[in-house]
């Protein structure tokens, strides 16, 4: 395994003449979570009287999983067509099952004391590209895989994810548009650490 900066800048090498692709994928992401899912919500909320803001959060796992493979397909020099964010619908019912089981694992994991929270976090961090790796794997046995890959890995992934803390601090500043530069990055960084990891684990 390498270091935090040795994914950094393997990261930086992947974007590398990818930086407008990455860019626009998570433009496209942000628009349709973000500005529709606001006001598709707020027009039914108005209408109805119901709130459904949960409900479009729980839509929107299987895209948030196509964003993460769009950056694995991205490093593979795989297809990167903008068509591939939504793939996580054509295998709607496993992504989506995955998607909420580790949302929920990890929120009351934070809701019991933070350091559970990011145990379970970084336990479950491998099991989108499980997911992708593996067509035929269930949810439950994803989250599993990824727990055991990553025996010995937390801290050192935990350690990797807050390296970003300051370009986290500066993108806020700039009233969140420094994370369309930011995701890229991040995402891209992450899917060399599996890489990595997978190679280690499984030779």
């Amino acid at each position: 395994m390498g270091n935090n900066q040795t994914y950094k800048n393997r990261a930086l090498a992947s974007l590398e003449g990818k930086w407008s692709k990455g860019i626009i994928a998570v433009i496209i992401y942000s628009l349709i979570t973000g500005i529709v899912g606001h006001t598709a919500t707020t027009i039914f909320d108005t209408a109805t009287g119901y709130g459904i803001s949960g409900v479009w959060y729980l839509l929107c796992l299987p895209f948030g999983w196509g964003l993460t493979i769009y950056f694995l397909n991205l490093i593979r020099n795989e297809d990167i067509a903008y068509e591939r964010l939504f793939d996580g619908y054509k295998d709607f019912v496993r992504i989506f099952l995955a998607g909420l089981l580790v949302s929920v694992c990890v929120v009351v994991g934070f809701l019991l004391l933070i350091v559970p929270g990011i145990i379970l976090m970084t336990m479950f961090a491998q099991t989108e590209y499980i997911l992708k790796d593996d067509p035929q794997i269930s949810a439950a046995d994803a989250m599993k895989q990824s727990a055991a890959m990553m025996q010995g890995h937390k801290m050192e992934f935990f350690w990797l994810f807050l390296s970003f803390l300051g370009w986290m601090i500066l993108a806020l500043l700039t009233l969140g548009f420094g994370f369309i530069f930011l995701e890229p990055y991040m995402e891209t960084t992450f899917a060399h650490y599996y890489e990595d990891l997978k190679a280690e684990v499984y030779g």
